[in-house]
């Protein structure tokens, strides 16, 4: 049995919470086990040929609110944190509990244990040290956790990210991949899940480039995930399960043209949220190039749309190769749990609450700050989550080709974007794929998944993969 001293952790970490030991995985990941970094609750190991970590858990039956401390972090430096929760009815009460994860004080996340759940944050910890602390929501639930996972991003990724805010995953899709795509493929630790559709009207692209420059790209999407498109005729993304008075979002869009054009051949494409074009110009991928493009600060809504049509002069079809969805918290949801620079580990009481586009390749696309759609900026999601493209996400914005006989199977004109234009600053808007697919279907979640189910939620090379109620929740493709 090997322990790692907290002093020489690197500040990527993984913690199998429950687990007694550290081992390392077959992507030569070391696990740690959660000693040093929590003193409260206990232990338990879920019977059955269950893969690490989701085997064990650690629970805790008293206290409001209970921390794990002393992560270690560097200090105002982007950082994806990820906790997993995997209930495997371990207390035998086929009840799976709900409650809260607060990360650093701040930013709160709402947990639903039906299945397998994935909670995630991108966020600038305020000192060299991060706490992660779960707050009981209701007096017979008691939380749980299965793991918790660390990486540094690099500088300007994500950077029109306010040192207060923190990003809440709700979506992340590589288009046209078979697999979940995660670490190592991608070392900074996210997770791309696979979006494909059997609509014959929605072609599946593979880059006919040698390689994938990103080093356009602030945010820094995987050449894998950037050698995959899918494209239609025109493709519209939309969220019915958003609130009627919206939430404030930011999602990233990432396009890079698969075909080496000829002479004759022409591909480009405007985006526009509702009727409101997203920058100056329209969208022109560049072969071996990402183009990324941000919207951020916008009130996404039940009602609203993101249209992505051709232009009238272009030759060929627009393509999306990947999109990010992230729900913004402005740091100041998380109350006083506890944990950060001075909190502890332990169940003490709380009392706190529940700019232009330009269509080349390598560049980058931002809007900010334009409320669209209506709604306050600061509108807590409550979602129930439609499955889609093999995943079940709150907030998922759905992509729908123009034959939309697909998820919500609802039709409306496509509207000429107007001449107003959103500020463009970062990276940008992108649709989602159309019809449903056949393994979207009915996907419930498993409280007893076997040796299979559990390998196929937790993805490939032993990454995570996700099925949820709530934005974060995966059930098994």
């Amino acid at each position: 049995m090997v322990f790692f001293p907290v002093s020489t952790l690197s500040l990527d970490i993984s913690i199998d919470c429950g687990a007694s030991r550290s081992y390392v995985d077959s992507d030569n990941v070391t696990w740690l086990g959660d000693r040093g970094f929590v003193t409260t609750g206990e232990s338990f190991l879920i019977p059955g040929n269950l893969t690490e970590p989701v085997n064990n858990l650690r629970y805790f039956p008293s206290g409001q609110t209970n921390c794990y401390t002393n992560i270690p972090a560097t200090k105002g430096l982007k950082t994806l944190v990820r906790t997993l929760f995997y209930y495997g009815n371990y207390d035998r009460k086929s009840s799976p509990p709900s409650f809260n994860v607060v990360y650093d004080g701040k930013h709160l996340d709402s947990v639903v244990t039906t299945s397998l759940f994935i909670s995630e944050v991108i966020f600038a910890p305020a000192s060299e040290n991060i706490s992660i602390c779960l707050v009981r929501t209701s007096p017979s639930d008691d939380p749980f956790i299965s793991s918790i996972e660390v990486y540094s991003l690099d500088a300007g990724m994500y950077d029109d990210l306010g040192p207060d805010e923190g990003l809440i995953l709700r979506q992340r899709f590589a288009y046209g991949a078979k697999e979940i795509i995660g670490y190592p493929s991608d070392p900074y630790g996210r997770l791309w899940f696979p979006s494909r559709s059997s609509d014959t009207t929605i072609s599946e692209l593979t880059t006919l480039a040698p390689s994938v420059d990103i080093s356009g790209a602030s945010n820094k999407p995987p050449e894998i995930v950037m050698s995959k498109a899918l494209s239609a005729a025109s493709l519209i993304l939309s969220d019915e399960t958003l609130p009627l008075a919206g939430i404030p979002v930011y999602l990233a869009l990432y396009f890079s043209e698969p075909q080496s054009l000829g002479l004759t051949q022409t591909r480009s494409f405007n985006i526009s949220l509702d009727t409101t074009q997203v920058g100056s110009g329209p969208i022109i991928p560049v072969f071996g190039k990402v183009t990324q493009v941000v919207v951020r600060d916008v009130v996404a809504t039940s009602v609203s749309q993101v249209v992505i049509q051709s232009t009238d002069d272009s030759t060929l079809p627009p393509i999306i190769n990947a999109l990010e969805l992230y729900s913004i918290s402005s740091g100041q949801d998380g109350g006083n749990y506890g944990g950060g620079e001075n909190g502890s580990g332990g169940g003490g009481q709380t009392s706190g609450s529940n700019d232009d586009s330009e269509g080349s390749g390598g560049t980058e696309t931002r809007t900010n700050k334009n409320a669209v759609g209506g709604g306050a900026n600061k509108v807590r999601r409550k979602n129930k989550l439609p499955l889609i493209l093999g995943v079940t996400f709150a907030s998922v914005f759905v992509a729908l080709s123009s034959a939309f006989a697909a998820i919500f199977l609802r039709k409306r004109p496509h509207a000429k974007p107007q001449s107003n234009t959103l500020p463009t600053t970062s990276t940008g808007i992108s649709p989602l794929v159309g019809q449903q697919l056949a393994s979207d279907a009915n996907h419930p979640g498993h409280d007893e998944p076997g040796v299979y189910d559990i390998d196929e939620l937790i993805g490939v090379n032993d990454s995570y993969v996700v099925h949820q109620d709530d934005h974060h929740q995966h059930g098994p493709a």
